[in-house]
């Protein structure tokens, strides 16, 4: 299971540099990209973001190496880790919301 942690730890990494590093490029698709004022400044929001379930998975991988019986309990943290950041993404796009000109919302 050490190992398994660990390969979670680099692709969740590797998702987080993505996002870091993807400039202004729309990767999320539950978020409307035309609604972003800035989405390269978002982009560096989730990427530095998606860093904590990273840090857990990493957490999940020294614990599991030093008491392998719990590999497999823990591998539940890393999902719940990965939810609870993107709630957070969530909840923080609204942060990012580009100004309409005084248009409201229903009158699209």
């Amino acid at each position: 299971m050490f190992v398994a942690h660990l390969l979670v730890t680099a692709i969740l990494l590797l998702c987080a540099f993505a996002f870091r590093f993807a400039g202004a490029r729309p990767l999320l698709n539950t978020i409307d990209y035309r609604t972003i004022g800035d989405a390269a400044q978002f982009n560096r929001y989730v990427g530095t973001r998606m860093i904590v379930p990273a840090a857990v998975a990493a957490c999940c991988a020294a614990v599991t190496y030093w008491n392998p019986v719990l590999g497999v309990p823990l591998i539940f943290a890393i999902p719940l880790s990965v939810l609870c950041v993107v709630v957070w993404i969530g909840i923080g796009s609204k942060r990012f919301s580009a100004s309409h000109g005084g248009q409201s919302k229903s009158a699209a």
